[in-house]
């Protein structure tokens, strides 16, 4: 069962790092969400036990569904009617989900779309994504391969052509522009002039 996640991972690292974002496969009903908290008050704390949610510190909040489709458009009638932010960003991205092949890909495949054959994501630290130059999986859609990919490796810019014109990718050069202070045109043009 999902409780048992309270297990999987070093605790220091969960209570002195930013957090990680993780997720299991097989747990039913699916698709659920969990979330690992932690808390230092005693009334806190004796009601957790009451709720039989284990001894802590680490205890385990499992929501059985997710339904987006759902989800969403109650979250916009929210923002909408009362003005209420369901989210709020934090500044800068922290994280970013990247492409990577879900099998051996050849030179001149065009990526499919999310969920599709081609391509799975992975979760990586905004920062390691820039300065890699990672692609985002929300990008990969129909990006030319250059070169043949193993399956499980990360996609870079190097390994893809992009179409021309798409307003992903302007979309995308302006928030690196304005969260890294460069786009990733521009590192692809120092690349190029270094090599």
């Amino acid at each position: 069962p999902i409780q048992g996640a309270v297990g999987w991972y070093p605790l220091n690292q969960l209570l002195e790092g930013p957090g990680i974002v993780d997720y299991c496969v097989g747990a039913m009903p699916n698709p659920g969400i969990f979330v690992l908290g932690t808390t230092e008050d005693a009334v806190e704390k004796h009601y957790l036990s009451l709720y039989k949610m284990g001894p802590g510190p680490l205890y385990c909040f499992y929501w059985p569904y997710h339904l987006c489709h759902f989800e969403v458009p109650s979250t916009v009638a929210r923002a909408a009617i009362f003005r209420d932010a369901a989210i709020a960003p934090l500044g800068a991205p922290t994280v970013d989900v990247v492409a990577a092949a879900k099998r051996d890909l050849s030179a001149g495949e065009i990526l499919d779309g999310l969920g599709h054959y081609m391509t799975y994501g992975l979760c990586e630290n905004a920062r390691t994504v820039h300065a890699e130059r990672l692609v985002p999986i929300g990008l990969a859609e129909g990006c030319r391969l250059l070169h043949d990919v193993k399956r499980d490796e990360v996609l870079g810019y190097d390994d893809i052509e992009l179409p021309v014109g798409r307003l992903c990718d302007a979309l995308r050069r302006e928030q690196d522009l304005a969260f890294f202070g460069r786009s990733v045109a521009s590192l692809r043009r120092e690349v190029s002039a270094t090599a």
